[in-house]
């Protein structure tokens, strides 16, 4: 009640603000000396920004008083990163000369200790824009980060991807809509993220142990999906977006409607897709991978003096079928329509993220409401039905310690967090897990200290609470308890640094923890769940990892390169596993269990353009995981290559921003399985796209065509839960691509 009253106070006091202080400056060509019209001029803790006019000038008025990055970037030019320092009643002139380049060395990341250049911050963060995510013909934006080096897939299907993170998945590992912590029932790789394929900015990959600023379970990392920027000031943008997948007969549509005005930022988007059932390698049919989804956000807000406020809705409704031995002999057709087997999921989500600018002070205060129910259809009716409901909020307080230099970006971040979970059973016969309810409260601070030009340092511990409740439950009845109420705590930390050996030479160092408690299905299943019998262990300890991780980055004019090593301890890491078990029925039982784990390996990569029109990328990832016994971990994938060519026409009159594109991924065969895996081979897929932008009478259309696995090669990825029943990934796709962008001044 106190944070709502403070609110409308605030947006009450901003309608009689005064423009206090205002940046203004011109952006030219440090080649030519020419203006740049359009460059990008932007404030991202803002939210606020604008474009430059014919005479390459801009003007932002009414900022506040603090220090703040401002970003200014333009295709084809080296993106401008800078601190500025803005006083009361103060005026700024900031006039930049942009350096052309061949594709950006170091890029600019949002994390949750603030906005930061990539070399400045020794957790390693891999980052994937919105074209990167737009020019691509997965069906799912969880496929899309597959390229990334060390991130891979659990896949049942298009429908159903779930994260891995150097061979981390499930529980291990975060995955976040601008920072909150999106709550999934993560203890099944059956469990898709219901994140939209629209409406990104960019998504961020955190690499190994997170859980400092972003919470317990980031064990294996973070994957922050970051929503599209607010309209410049003054600017309404429309989008109407509409692709076409051959290999599923599908369609997706969406459409984006978004205005800034003086101080009031507002956006709204909606969409759809459907799917029928997909073709493997080959072309056979897979029964009952069809899928279809709807999805609507919105969101509006208020900058000002005296900070940020935004309030955003997500809501996102799927049905998903389910590929077993069951649909294949029901499933007599090949039509978008969800019959027998599907998940039925609704995902509403509420966020209010607000900033409150006090000079070196900058104060974070926020909150989420999440409602996700899952019911599962089968025989005609509904037999799973759970809603799971989320509260979480954050405050947090980043002080600048030395505002007065630009490049000076020390800093400290202090503050708490925590969650209340709740779990609901619906009328449904079956029960997945029990009612249950879960506290979580937290206290962190990290400090980043700047020790001259080329060091930068980081410190930071965070103590976390949990506790979990089961009031009762009969699932267990082997175990004797009739009631769960325990209580966990742990201490974890990070600490890092990056140094500049010189220009072009830089050393990433981190060494972190990170922990996680048993999920309530690892604790209290004892049932059917896909195609096992689980059975959950009540005794379980809490998981804690240890990882140290070191990196190098080089770049030149045109060419960088990275390589990044990591060796992850694991004490009491939770996995399943076949037992000598059976039930009544003779089915074999799976049982949850702990041993200490070790998890290590690298990533490489480069970069080359060796003429402005011609880019070649390629990443090599290698994992191994290992338990105490010797014995192998299961979910680990595959090491693999991607590599892509990439061809840049030259700018014309009416056609612009055009390229093709050829990639490719080699997947190494696999042996160094665990006990209930099987061996998988190597395999190699093909892939190609091209997009061009025609404009018209200054109206832009932007076309693309895709093509994945064009050899239609017959391939079974070791992380596809579906090839145990024999099915291969996806076989040729054929891809079409619209998009009709729309922009005036209001």
């Amino acid at each position: 009640m106190n944070k709502i009253i403070l609110i409308i106070i605030l947006l009450t006091l901003q309608l009689m603000a005064i423009s206090q202080n205002t940046i203004r400056g011109v952006i030219i060509n440090k080649e030519t000396s020419e203006a740049i019209t359009g460059a990008a001029v932007y404030f991202p803790e803002l939210e606020k920004g604008t474009y430059t006019d014919k005479d390459g000038k801009f003007e932002i008025n009414n900022l506040p008083k603090g220090d703040f990055t401002i970003k200014i970037s333009y295709i084809g030019f080296k993106t401008f990163i800078e601190k500025v320092l803005l006083k009361t009643n103060s005026s700024i002139e900031l006039n930049v000369k942009l350096q052309t380049i061949n594709y950006e060395a170091n890029a600019a990341i949002i994390t949750a200790a603030g906005y930061t250049s990539q070399h400045h911050y020794a957790i390693q963060i891999e980052s994937v824009d919105a074209k990167g995510i737009a020019n691509n013909g997965d069906l799912n934006i969880m496929d899309k980060m597959d390229k990334v080096p060390g991130v891979s897939m659990i896949s049942r299907g298009p429908g159903i991807s779930t994260p891995n993170i150097r061979g981390l998945s499930l529980s291990n590992v975060l995955v976040l809509s601008d920072g909150f912590r999106i709550n999934n029932y993560q203890f099944s790789e059956n469990h898709p993220y219901l994140v939209s394929n629209y409406g990104i900015s960019k998504v961020e990959i955190i690499k190994g142990p997170a859980s400092l600023l972003y919470g317990s379970d980031a064990v294996g990392g973070a994957i922050n999906f970051i929503g599209e920027k607010s309209a410049p000031i003054g600017t309404l943008q429309a989008d109407v977006n509409t692709d076409y997948f051959s290999n599923t007969n599908g369609y997706q549509t969406n459409v984006g409607v978004k205005a800034h005005g003086k101080n009031i930022f507002w956006g709204v988007r909606a969409g759809m897709q459907q799917h029928q059932d997909y073709k493997d390698g080959g072309g056979n049919i897979v029964k009952n991978s069809r899928f279809n989804d709807k999805n609507i956000s919105l969101n509006t807000g208020i900058n000002n003096k005296y900070g940020t406020f935004k309030f955003s809705y997500i809501y996102k409704t799927s049905k998903i079928g389910l590929v077993n031995g069951a649909s294949k002999l029901l499933v007599k057709d090949n039509d978008y329509t969800n019959d027998y087997f599907y998940q039925h999921l609704d995902f509403h989500m509420l966020k209010s993220q607000n900033k409150i600018y006090l000079g070196k002070t900058k104060l974070a205060v926020n909150l989420s409401y999440q409602n996700n129910r899952r019911r599962l259809f089968e025989d005609d009716e509904y037999h799973v039905d759970m809603t799971l409901q989320t509260i979480n909020y954050e405050v947090k307080a980043s002080r600048s310690l030395n505002a007065n230099s630009k490049n000076d970006d020390s800093k400290i971040i202090f503050g708490f967090q925590g969650a209340y979970t709740e779990n609901k059973l619906g009328d449904a016969h079956e029960e997945i897990v029990p009612n249950y309810y879960q506290n979580d409260a937290s206290l962190f601070a990290l400090l980043q200290k700047d020790i001259g030009k080329k060091l930068h340092f980081q410190l930071g511990g965070r103590y976390d609470y949990r506790n979990i409740n089961v009031p009762s439950y009969s699932n267990i009845e082997y175990s004797g308890l009739s009631s769960i109420d325990t209580n966990y705590n742990n201490v974890s930390y990070t600490l890092g640094s990056t140094y500049e050996i010189n220009h072009s030479l830089f050393l990433r160092l981190n060494l972190a923890s990170a922990f996680r408690t048993a999920n309530i299905a690892e604790l209290t299943q004892d049932g059917g769940h896909g195609v096992r019998y689980e059975r959950g262990n009540p005794n379980l300890k809490s998981q804690k990892s240890n990882e140290i991780d070191l990196g190098l980055h080089y770049h030149i004019s045109n060419f960088s390169m990275d390589i990044a090593g990591f060796y992850n301890i694991i004490d009491n890491y939770i996995f399943l596993s076949p037992s000598s078990d059976t039930t009544d029925s003779g089915q074999q039982i799976f049982k949850y269990g702990q041993t200490n784990s070790t998890l290590y390996g690298f990533e490489a990569g480069f970069t080359y353009v060796p003429v402005k029109t011609i880019e070649l990328r390629a990443n090599y990832s290698f994992t191994k995981g290992v338990q105490e016994s010797g014995e192998y971990l299961p979910f680990i994938p595959q090491n693999k290559i991607n590599a892509n060519v990439k061809y840049k026409f030259i700018n014309r009159k009416h056609i612009k921003n055009s390229f093709v594109e050829l990639s490719g991924t080699y997947a190494f065969s696999k042996d160094d399985i665990s006990p209930d895996e099987v061996n998988s081979n190597s395999y190699f897929v093909l892939n190609a796209n091209a997009s061009t932008e025609i404009v018209i009478n200054k109206q832009k259309i932007r076309i693309g065509i895709y093509a994945t696995n064009i050899l239609d090669t017959k391939y079974m990825d070791h992380l596809s839960i579906i090839r145990d029943q024999g099915y291969y990934n996806m076989g040729r796709n054929i891809g079409l691509k619209l998009t009709i962008p729309i922009e005036t001044k209001i």
